[in-house]
Order: C-alpha cells, then structure tokens, then sequence
C-alpha cells in the first residue's frame, strides 16, 4: 500500500459549526494516523466531507471521487463514512483495493439522512479487498455494536478487531488522546493474503 484515503464520521451539527472545535477532518486520531503514515512512506488524505453533520451520499461522492483510489490505495471510514464507503464499493463493483478498515460502523437505521443507508450491501466486497478489517471498541454505542455484528455475518472473512475504552473513537468519547496504535498496525503490517 503506498497511498491512503481516510474518511471522517458524522459530528453533530453544533459540533461541526463550533469555532474552539477541529472539523473532523482535522480533529481525534486522523491527523495522527496521517502523519505516522507519512513516517513510514505511505501518503495519506484526509478529505472534508461536506455538511458531515447530514450525510449526502451523492456530495460525499464528489469529494471522495476526487481522491485517488487505486488496487495500492488502503481506505479508512469512521462511523457514517464506513455506510458511506461499502454503498459506493456496492456501486463500484470493478474497484479492488489492497486493504480497507472499517472503524465503528454506522447505519442510519432510523431514515434520519433520507436514503443515505438505502442500498443493498454487496457481499462480494471481501473479495475485492486484499485485507478488510472492522474496529470495533467493546464499549461503543448499540447501534454500531449491532452494525459491527452485521457486517461480520455478511463478510465472514474481514478480520475483527476489538478493543475497549474507545467508546465511539473520538477524543472526549472514551478516547484520551490521539493515537491510534491498532489502526497503524493495520494499516502497515504486511499480510499474506
């Protein structure tokens, strides 16, 4: 893997519009785990995806199809962008990655961001992905416990990831600080499959 493409999650809208607050693309572990990608010889964006706070699959298309993204990219998606990234692999079925991390998978299970989550989940992902891994922190909301349960029976081949005290991965929710060992790990460990 010799680029990465890190996409942030969904913070509330007062969040997002609050000046003393990093936007997320700038804010938790994301500027970390791009700088100690950078140590290690692999590029890495973090793109802001427009009006986070009410995710619009076709506006976070046009941000993320301005990145490039090829069989040498790693894709990372926290929380909504994780919903954001397997609805476009789904759309995108000729697209081969060498790795993929899944970090607290969200679905909007309550049709709260319009047809944001109406897509019918490609189980054939796995096979387009050299490595895919799912994160899960043992203390996070249900949903995203139940979104995680989801997609470890839908791709029983992605390696499951477990941690406790992260709470949703973001600093102030659980998290203390911004480093993100687990994630880097699985960004850089090589792997044989």
């Amino acid at each position: 893997m010799n680029r990465a493409v890190i996409l942030h999650g969904k913070p509330t809208q007062e969040r997002y519009e609050n000046p003393d607050i990093p936007k997320p693309h700038k804010a938790n572990w994301f500027p970390w785990i791009k700088a100690e990608l950078f140590k290690v010889g692999i590029e890495a964006s973090v793109p802001a995806l427009p009006e986070p706070y009410h995710p619009n699959y076709e506006s976070w298309k046009k941000v993320f199809e301005g990145e490039k993204v090829d069989s040498d990219t790693g894709l990372v998606a926290h929380s909504a962008s994780v919903e954001f990234l397997l609805r476009w692999l789904a759309a995108n079925k000729t697209v081969t990655l060498e790795r993929a991390v899944l970090v607290a998978p969200y679905r909007d299970y309550a049709g709260k961001y319009g047809d944001f989550s109406n897509y019918k989940l490609d189980k054939d992902i796995p096979k387009r992905i050299g490595n895919l891994t799912i994160i899960n922190s043992l203390d996070d909301d249900e949903p995203i416990q139940r979104r995680t349960q989801e997609l470890i029976e839908a791709f029983p081949t992605a390696k499951l990831v477990e941690v406790d005290g992260y709470g949703h991965f973001r600093i102030g929710h659980n998290m203390t600080g911004p480093e993100f060992p687990e994630l880097l790990d699985e960004l850089t460990t090589e792997t044989d499959s």
